[in-house]
């Protein structure tokens, strides 16, 4: 049976919608015991994709608990949330810029250390060796990015027939995954600090990633799942009535908008292209040219609402320093609300984003059914 592989990128705070999409598989096929043999996870989907692969044998199960972990998850679990802290960090931050000394310990806005423990408490890395070696997980890939060289490298851990690959500004190489590299993966970057791996320092996966399903491919899937958190393509932007001079929030959020989700549709966009085009191909001139091409067969789940929008309901989950630097000072701020969704670790926000992904996972039940029931 070809691998089924799932991607789940990152997105900070929005990867709740990720759970909510995969409850709701696990709810269509209760009695399922692990659906996907190929797991690759960016930024906050590494945590989930290490949640799953360190879950268990049953589904159901992996979801339950990592969908715990969501519905109790507070900003302090995550980083230092006290003013006191936050504005010692910041200072510090300042501080250390205006006297040029940068180079004596990473540099960051927040102190994510509660994260840390919290990882350490929630994710067995010896349980996702076992499953790796008892053959029922082909591979499970963690993507970061290499501040010196600026590659985008998938770390990852798989059967021993899985071979590393460097294609430009790409690379993959295999590693007994640990607790750094998925610390690494999740250093949004200024945000949390950049985490040191052998010889160089790691920030967010989304980091020049151009390739998010790339990975997944190389590790030996066959079919995808991509479970997005962007509602790019489902709510199209639009352009207002007047023109206003753009907050420092919202640049931003737009910087961020670029790394985390626009990178993705781009991607997608791309494969369902290569697709149609090798489907055009006849395969006897496939052959007679020596290529070993196929559609590769994609099921992606996205938003079909703004998250943006939802955040920016629950702004006052934020602490007041950060609320006020996001630009969410306003009530219901959208401009905030779009900065805010990466850091809004508030289970109020968590919840929607679950429920939210839960309904879209519904509305696509035929497309999962026919992805999920295939025999070859």
């Amino acid at each position: 049976m070809a691998d089924v592989g799932v991607v789940l990128t990152g997105g900070g705070a929005r990867a709740a919608y990720q759970v909510g999409v995969l409850r709701a598989i696990s709810d269509m096929y209760p009695d399922m015991g692990f659906p996907f043999r190929v797991i690759v996870g960016t930024s906050a989907g590494a945590i989930n994709a290490l949640a799953l692969a360190s879950g268990g044998d049953i589904f159901r199960h992996s979801v339950s608990r990592l969908e715990l972990l969501w519905s109790e998850l507070e900003s302090e679990h995550v980083y230092r949330s006290n003013t006191y802290d936050i504005l010692r960090n910041m200072t510090s931050v300042a501080r250390r810029l205006l006297a040029g000394d940068d180079h004596s310990s990473p540099l960051s806005l927040l102190n994510n250390s509660p994260l840390q423990a919290l990882l350490e408490r929630e994710i067995d890395f010896a349980e996702v060796r076992q499953r790796i070696r008892e053959g029922q997980i082909s591979a499970v890939g963690v993507n970061a990015c290499g501040y010196s060289t600026g590659q985008n490298i998938c770390f990852f851990d798989g059967r021993e027939d899985l071979n590393g690959w460097t294609v430009g500004q790409r690379a993959g190489t295999r590693t007994e995954l640990g607790l750094e590299h998925v610390m690494a993966s999740s250093a949004i970057p200024t945000v949390f600090p950049p985490v040191q791996i052998n010889r160089e320092y790691f920030g967010d996966g989304v980091t020049r990633q151009m390739a998010h399903i790339s990975p997944a491919l190389r590790l030996g899937a066959e079919r995808v799942m991509v479970v997005g958190v962007s509602a790019n393509s489902m709510c199209p932007s639009q352009r207002p009535a007047e023109q206003e001079v753009p907050a420092f929030a919202q640049i931003i959020a737009h910087m961020f908008n670029g790394m985390f989700l626009d990178t993705l549709d781009y991607d997608i966009d791309r494969l369902r292209l290569i697709n149609q085009l090798v489907s055009l191909v006849p395969k006897k001139k496939m052959e007679a040219a020596g290529l070993d091409l196929k559609p590769i067969e994609l099921l992606e789940i996205s938003p079909s609402e703004r998250i943006d929008e939802i955040a920016a309901r629950y702004m006052d989950g934020m602490p007041t320093v950060l609320r006020n630097l996001v630009g969410g000072a306003a009530p219901r701020s959208l401009t905030g609300g779009s900065l805010a969704s990466y850091l809004l670790f508030d289970r109020r926000f968590s919840a929607e984003l679950i429920k939210l992904g839960y309904r879209d996972a519904q509305s696509h039940a035929r497309q999962i059914e026919r992805f999920f029931d295939q025999k070859n």
